[in-house]
């Protein structure tokens, strides 16, 4: 392991060593691509050393671009830029395909549909094993630029497919004196069929590599490189910061491809999807081993548990039969399940899953809605980007929120046990455990605060879509309901309520999700972080499919109602499966001994 007596002198002996990164482990599950120090007066750790002053590392250290302080701010730079690119290729593509899709098939919506519930039941049946898949890699770096090189060959590929499908098979051209004969229009149907389907397979590539991605980068890289709790970029603000990339991006690239589409044509936005993509493949790369290259955190080679080693690294597939193989896929497949249910924050997780039932959301199906009770598009498209601007506050709301409301550190519980049993030594020796309560009680506080407030103001926008709701009879709403409802009939008020509660509700969601995403981070093993989140988004996808099913079923606008009130039904399960986690892992939801000085600090001032 890495020592110090060449620098004994050099370096002052001021050293902090920190509980959670003193982790020793055999020598042979831990390889640290870091330059060799001889042994000194220096105690050190295979956990790693920390150094306080930054700015006295040889520069021996500092001709290798190896900065072991955390993350720094160049560093930051360059994971933000390649998080940017590969984000905003994602949302470009995942909007502009549906674009490309009505532009192929304009008179009907079975080709989308196939495309949607295929690319959802390839999430559902992949989306674990892509989990596990990063987690069993041990090289970061590898596994980022695979997922991100897979991503760029699927979407390049795609495109050029889609700019040869997307023109639709029409009848004879302007000036023809004979049209096209029976069989070449059904060679052409055949062609186009067969390059979709070739589409829906580089789609679901698409898919996967994304949300590989997406889990290589938030749960293992950010969670690895970030600094310690407190610090500049620490793990709260870098979540924070990537998830106002992905919801700035979310927002302005379906705008800018629309654009694009509708002043230039179906076929340049292909190549404007295909070439963006290109261009920007060997930036996302060399930004991210500029990172890599400087943070010796992510330069550590991953270790993987003995039990994943034995188990799901390298089968023998010439020793199994097919049916053999098939079977130990189910098995691994079903193990995922167990071990994300066997986390002690599944809880959460799955609160969170149960959300996507909800079409309380700027979707498809509720825009479709909207369009259909006579809300024109231009409305709808404010409404949609004051709901995205919402949504990025939550970027700025979440830190500072989580650092409030951790201040109640030494109240309650810290994952189910009490704080008063911890060793008083240990507690004296290490001050990180104490940073580390203060962050997680702040999310769990604040994440509590998030989905009520979504809860909340989710109650006038299901009021509002009763009264909207056409063809309704009479007597078919509570009398309460119609008392309530009387006053909002007027449809400049009904669209005041409804964008505007809604709108305000994605704060909510957005800080939920965001305070839900750090916790699962830092409360499941390191060697089953991604493979917990790919559970978590085939939970997602299964009841997005659900949503959709039931849309299907109540296609009709006035039976949307319904489909409202299955939304806000799903929200207040969730809060309170939530509810009852914190209140698990805190001992209580509500501190009602300083509620009660309260009450009496009022009364005494009321009697004088």
């Amino acid at each position: 392991m890495n020592t110090l007596d060449n620098y004994s002198i050099q370096w002052p002996h001021r050293w902090r060593f920190c509980k959670s990164h003193i982790e020793p482990l055999p020598a042979d599950e831990m390889a640290v691509e870091e330059p060799e120090i001889d042994t000194g007066s220096a105690h050190t750790s295979s956990g790693g050393v920390h150094i306080e002053n930054a700015s006295l590392i040889p520069r021996s250290e500092t001709a290798l671009n190896i900065e072991p302080n955390g993350m720094t701010r160049p560093q930051a730079f360059n994971l933000y830029t390649s998080h940017l690119l590969s984000t905003w290729n994602i949302r470009t593509y995942e909007f502009a395909a549906i674009i490309f899709t009505a532009a192929a098939y304009p008179d009907t919506l079975i080709a989308a549909a196939i495309r949607g519930v295929v690319r959802t039941l390839a999430s559902i049946c992949f989306s674990s094993i892509v989990g596990r898949w990063v987690d069993q890699s041990p090289n970061r770096l590898k596994t980022l630029l695979r997922t991100i090189s897979a991503n760029r060959l699927a979407v390049i590929g795609a495109s050029m497919l889609w700019f040869f499908v997307v023109e639709p098979i029409n009848g004879p051209p302007e000036g023809a004196k004979f049209g096209p004969s029976l069989g070449d229009l059904s060679s052409k149907i055949i062609l186009k069929g067969a390059m979709f389907g070739l589409i829906l397979i580089l789609g679901i590539l698409e898919n996967l590599s994304a949300s590989g991605n997406m889990l290589s980068m938030e749960r293992d890289w950010i969670v690895t490189a970030a600094s310690d709790d407190g610090q500049p970029y620490d793990l709260t603000h870098l979540n924070a910061a990537m998830r106002r990339i992905d919801l700035i991006c979310k927002l302005i690239a379906p705008i800018l491809i629309s654009v694009i589409v509708s002043a230039t044509g179906t076929r340049i936005g292909v190549l404007v999807v295909g070439g963006m993509n290109a261009i920007s493949w060997g930036i996302e790369v060399f930004c991210a081993k500029r990172v890599w290259n400087r943070n010796s955190k992510l330069k550590a080679t991953k270790v993987v548990s003995v039990q994943t080693e034995r188990g799901n690294i390298v089968p023998d597939l010439r020793s199994r039969s097919n049916s053999n193989q098939l079977s130990e896929d189910f098995r691994r497949y079903f193990q995922d399940f167990k071990h994300y249910f066997s986390s002690q924050v599944w809880p959460a997780s799955l609160a969170l899953a149960l959300l996507h039932l909800s079409a309380l959301s700027y979707g498809a199906t509720f825009i479709t809605f909207l369009l259909s009770v006579g809300f024109s598009l231009d409305l709808i498209t404010v409404a949609r980007a004051a709901g995205s601007i919402v949504e990025i506050s939550s970027t700025v709301v979440t830190p500072v929120g989580v650092q409030y409301l951790g201040k109640a550190r030494n109240h309650g519980n810290f994952r189910g046990e009490s704080r008063e049993s911890e060793d008083s030594e240990t507690a004296l020796l290490d001050e990180s455990p104490d940073v580390k309560r203060r962050t997680e009680t702040g999310l769990e506080r604040l994440g509590l605060w998030g989905i009520f407030w979504q809860l909340l103001n989710l109650v006038p926008v299901v009021l509002a879509i009763w009264s909207l709701s056409s063809g309704m009879p009479d007597g078919s709403l509570p009398h309460l309901f119609s008392r309530i409802l009387g006053s909002i009939t007027s449809q400049p008020l009904l669209a005041f309520v409804l964008f505007f509660f809604l709108s305000i509700s994605r704060l909510g969601l957005w800080i939920y999700d965001l305070t839900t995403q750090q916790l699962t981070q830092t409360m499941t093993s390191p060697s089953q972080r991604s493979s917990f989140t790919g559970v978590e988004n085939s939970l997602i996808s299964v009841f997005e499919l659900v949503q959709h099913l039931v849309a299907i079923i109540l296609h009709r606008p006035e039976q949307f109602k319904w489909i409202a009130c299955m939304g806000w039904t799903a929200v207040a399960v969730s809060t309170v499966i939530y509810t009852g986690w914190v209140w698990r892992m805190r001992g209580h939801l509500v501190h009602w001994e300083r509620l009660g000085k309260s009450c009496e600090c009022i009364k005494i001032r009321l009697d004088h």
